[in-house]
């Protein structure tokens, strides 16, 4: 036994001849079949190679007739079979080539006409007859043939090494400008922000050339000095006696002198207002002071028939193009006719009027007042600006006529954030004039309740605290008159609360004051004339008070 690979050979029989396994014998048997598939296939493409031949030969035989080209008869020993006739068309074509003798570039070019000629050669020949009939001249063109069968896709080469990259063409010249385009719609205006963190304080400016010194007046002349009395003989002290029955009274008698006044007493020490709520403890450095004014007040204000019982107006002075603002009188001066106004609740620039008719005209004199302000609170007193100092908690008392400005911070006391004590008017601190002089009213960062400050003047300080007992988030606006403290409705409709600043109760009261339609932004109380100046959605106006005590 002999093994080969995987198969084995077998000796059988008596001559030795080897025996094939079942394996050999199916794979022999596969391949005679494929042999013989092939042998009809490459029969059956001969025959039909010639008779595409045959045809081919044909039509170009026809063709050349429909082009007008003779035809010469067969020649002796050629037959119709297509090689022959093939050949025969070739030698007809090459003797012709000879005798006109074209040049071989000609030559090329008719092969080329002929290879094309013999691309339209599958096309039946009737029906190419047909269509050069049809269009009555010379067919140029056959009609397409029939579709081939797909041929089987090559392998794809090797790609090429990439070439050497060109040289950079020269830069074109630069365009021209296009044509300006249309200018946009413009967008709408955005809100209005948070007042700006103050800036840095500017460079103190040189002290300014003092002027010369007054002239010194005369020295008044000097009253007689008056008489004094002798003083009396003291008599012997007496015995003492019993008491006895009381007589009638003597006639007056003449007064003695005076003593000598004995040595001061102690100095008590100071008092402080203690808040209701939380046991805040608000400073009342300088009490007394109050208490002093208080005494030298003739009359005491703050009594029933001095409570305000009507508003009467309103007069129009003039429209403003600013819905936000504030416009004052100094409320000491009796003769100054000049007018002061703030437009909008931010910025630091006041106009000054000269008078009732400058205003109404628009004729005004700017003045920069060192620190920018924030709110509709502020007031002209003897001379001076208050106002509130922006993003701080401090207010300001601006000179202007010196233009010397001075600060006071109040602590404690709501002052940024949007959390306004008025908010119709975004204000944080409203100052306030009235026959008493000058009071501040601000809201507690304890508690939000309404605090009022009574302002000492040439000092710049705070004599005492009041709190008022009433929320902030209830007021549209204040002001103050005759000692009393007098708070509108959150729509600035009617007058709803009023607190007496000196006996430290609140009154009841209720007075109608404008219709609850725009903003109110500002309204103060002058003393001068007992007069409210009004700024209400624009229009300046000043309405007449009215109080009890008038009647």
């Amino acid at each position: 036994m002999l093994k080969l690979g995987s198969g084995t050979w077998r000796w059988r029989g008596a001559g030795g001849a080897p025996a094939l396994s079942n394996g050999l014998w199916a794979l022999l048997f596969g391949v005679s079949v494929l042999t013989a598939l092939n042998s009809a296939g490459l029969i059956l493409l001969l025959l039909q190679h010639a008779q595409l031949s045959e045809r081919l030969a044909q039509t170009d035989v026809r063709l050349r007739e429909l082009l007008g080209e003779p035809v010469a008869p067969l020649p002796a020993g050629v037959t119709s079979d297509p090689e022959q006739l093939i050949a025969h068309s070739q030698y007809s074509r090459d003797k012709r080539s000879q005798d006109d003798g074209p040049p071989a570039g000609t030559q090329r070019g008719e092969q080329q006409e002929m290879m094309m000629m013999m691309t339209y050669s599958m096309v039946p020949v009737r029906i190419l007859v047909e269509l050069c009939n049809s269009t009555k001249g010379i067919c140029l063109t056959g009609p397409p043939g029939l579709p081939g069968h797909n041929g089987t896709d090559g392998l794809p080469g090797l790609k090429g090494d990439p070439g050497v990259q060109g040289r950079r063409g020269k830069r074109g010249e630069k365009g021209d400008l296009g044509d300006k385009g249309d200018v946009g719609v413009p967008g709408l205006p955005g809100e209005k922000g948070d007042v700006g963190v103050p800036g840095l304080p500017g460079e103190i400016g040189d002290v300014g050339v003092p002027g010369p010194p007054g002239v010194k007046g005369d020295v008044g002349v000097h009253g007689p000095p008056g008489v004094k009395g002798d003083l009396g003989v003291p008599g012997p002290p007496g015995e003492k006696g019993h008491v006895g029955v009381p007589g009638p009274p003597g006639p007056p008698g003449t007064d003695g002198p005076l003593g000598i006044p004995g040595p001061p007493g102690p100095s008590a020490p100071p008092r402080v207002a203690r808040s209701k709520n939380q046991g805040v403890v608000l400073a009342n450095p300088n009490d007394d002071t109050l208490a002093e004014r208080m005494a030298k007040t003739d009359t005491i204000l703050t009594k029933t028939e001095n409570i305000i019982k009507a508003l009467l107006g309103p007069t129009n002075v003039t429209k403003m193009e600013s819905t936000f603002g504030t416009w004052m009188q100094d409320t000491a001066m009796e003769n100054d006719p000049r007018i002061w106004v703030v437009e909008h609740f931010s910025g630091r620039t006041v106009k000054e009027y000269k008078n009732m008719e400058s205003f109404q005209n628009g004729s005004a004199n700017s003045i920069d007042v060192k620190k920018f302000f924030q709110g509709c609170g502020h007031a002209v007193h003897n001379g001076s600006f208050y106002y509130h100092i922006a993003g701080t908690f401090k207010v300001a008392k601006f000179n202007l006529q010196t233009q010397q400005l001075h600060t006071l911070a109040i602590e404690k006391a709501l002052y940024h954030n949007l959390i306004y004590f008025l908010h119709n008017s975004k204000t944080y601190f409203k100052l306030a004039v009235d026959e008493h002089g000058l009071w501040l009213i601000f809201a507690s960062s304890v508690d939000e309740n309404i605090i009022v400050a009574q302002l000492e003047e040439t000092t710049f300080s705070i004599t005492t605290y009041i709190n008022a007992s009433y929320p902030r988030t209830k007021a549209g606006n204040a002001f103050i008159a005759r000692g009393v403290l007098y708070i509108t409705d959150a729509k600035d409709a009617k007058i709803t609360y009023a607190f007496d600043l000196f006996k430290r109760e609140p009154l009841s009261v209720s007075v109608e004051f404008r219709a609850p339609t725009g903003i109110l932004t500002m309204v103060s109380y002058s003393p001068k004339n007992q007069t409210l100046y009004v700024w209400d959605n624009g229009y300046v106006q000043t309405y007449d008070v009215v109080f009890l005590s008038d009647d």
